[in-house]
């Protein structure tokens, strides 16, 4: 929930879960069938069933970053299903937030979060300190534009304070 004194900007991959929980179920039922008629290929793809679960036990993770004027500090919650990390920076010289594009060239990674969106990429948002720490708010760049709103919405509830 976003307040003036806090932001939380939430990140769920409903589709990678709902993909992988498909996939179970789909594989489970062939290979039931094929395997219910005397057809041992049927375990097969009773075993692509397994690949579901794994992938979502090794892969599927959710991010939180929560951003507490009162407390002082920007809390980053990393949970997978072993288990949840989490980090804590503090808010005080935060200087914004920018989007870097996917690029070797480092002089022409950061582009402007408030003009409007460019072309096809992979981009991330990172966090600016005034000392000069970079922090990215995810480990990979993804397409969309998802980079673009986190960091416009940090930067105007860092306005609003």
């Amino acid at each position: 929930m976003t307040t003036p004194d806090r932001l939380v900007l939430a990140h769920r991959a409903r589709g990678e879960l709902a993909i992988a929980v498909l996939a179970t179920i789909v594989f489970a039922v062939i290979g039931g069938l094929v395997f219910a008629r005397g057809n041992d290929a049927g375990v097969l793809f009773l075993i692509f069933a397994v690949s579901g679960p794994v992938y979502l036990y090794f892969f599927y993770e959710t991010r939180e970053a929560v951003f507490d004027r009162a407390g002082g500090q920007v809390t980053f919650t990393r949970r997978t299903p072993r288990g949840t990390e989490q980090a804590q920076r503090p808010l005080a010289g935060l200087a914004r937030a920018a989007v870097h594009r996917a690029t070797a060239a480092r002089d022409k990674r950061e582009i402007d979060p408030d003009a409007p969106p460019p072309g096809a990429g992979s981009f991330r948002a990172v966090l600016l300190w005034t000392d000069g720490t970079e922090l990215p708010l995810s480990d990979a760049y993804s397409r969309g534009l998802s980079a673009i709103e986190e960091a416009r919405a940090i930067n105007a509830w860092l306005a609003t304070g």
